[in-house]
């Protein structure tokens, strides 16, 4: 198998967030975390690309949620 470039990313966040967080998650490393959190933006910007909108809502389809990260927006229409 071919080797993969890697990038090690640093940035600082706050203690007790991320232990919660993971904590909610059950993961019990930060870089489990990051992993869970870059698939997530992935997938949604890859959904913004194909021109969806990613929505959330109550067991009963209603209470309806947009997703706004306004990072997003600057997916290029040219993407598509």
């Amino acid at each position: 198998m071919a080797d993969t470039k890697k990038t090690e990313v640093r940035f600082s966040v706050d203690a007790d967030y991320l232990a919660a967080l993971q904590s909610r998650l059950g993961l019990k490393k930060s870089s489990d975390l990051t992993k869970v959190a870059l698939t997530l933006l992935d997938w949604a910007s890859d959904e913004v690309v194909h021109d969806r909108t990613i929505l959330s809502a109550n067991k009963q389809g209603k209470d309806i949620h947009r997703l706004v990260i306004p990072e997003l927006n600057n997916i290029s229409k040219t993407n598509l």
